[in-house]
């Protein structure tokens, strides 16, 4: 009975978990003590939409914690990151103008495929779990109490999917690498929720770490 309460609650705790985590994280000693409080946001990805829902996010998360930003979506041509003449200057000249002291680029490295096999399992139900007057001795009325309640699950394979994302923050008067994360997320449901998820779990991690400065 224990054990099949426990196996409940755990399943009902990994559902409720989120799909995103931060799998490794690095800050370098050169990064600004206080926190970084205006951010450029860029998705390095070809998909106008799938970039524009990613940076909306992170910028109205960013907007609850009183740390303006501006997304590379609201101020560069779709194109941009997929051009062969990606100029840097000019890039930076649109951070520049907009008073960024930060930037934060989200950049899908991996993607991966994988089966799992998930055993089946004891479930319990009917008359015990009702409580009511069956006999537990050592007899048909006891052991028919005890079993009639229990079946097993049948095992299954399940197909998983691994999305990778790396995580940077630039700081833009040196232009140097401060930060630096992993996030992976498994099975998004879809990109909406997906998009929200991330953008809530990795500011989470950049204000806990001082990357970003709650105002």
């Amino acid at each position: 009975m224990k054990k099949i309460l426990f196996f409940a609650i755990f399943a009902f705790a990994a559902a409720c978990s989120p799909a995103t985590k931060i799998t490794r994280s690095w800050t370098s000693p050169d990064k600004y003590g206080g926190g970084y409080s205006n951010l450029y946001v860029a998705a390095i990805i070809g998909d106008v939409t799938k970039r524009q829902t990613i940076e909306d996010d992170v910028r109205s998360k960013l907007s609850t914690l009183g740390i303006r930003s501006t997304t590379s979506s609201a101020t560069i041509r779709p194109n941009f990151w997929m051009s062969t003449d990606l100029d840097k200057n000019a890039m930076m000249n649109i951070v520049n103008q907009n008073g960024q002291d930060g930037i934060m680029t989200m950049t899908l490295i991996d993607v991966q495929d994988e089966q799992r096999y998930i055993p089946g399992a004891m479930m319990m139900g009917g008359p015990m779990m009702m409580g009511g007057g069956w006999g537990m001795g050592g007899n048909f009325g006891g052991h028919w109490g005890m079993n009639h309640g229990m079946m097993m699950t049948p095992g299954h394979i399940v197909n998983d999917r691994k999305y990778f994302i790396e995580i940077n923050m630039y700081d833009v008067k040196s232009e140097l690498l401060v930060w630096s994360a992993q996030s992976k997320t498994l099975n998004p449901t879809s990109m909406e929720k997906f998009s929200s998820e991330f953008a809530q779990v990795v500011l989470e991690r950049m204000l806990e770490e001082g990357v970003i400065r709650k105002q």
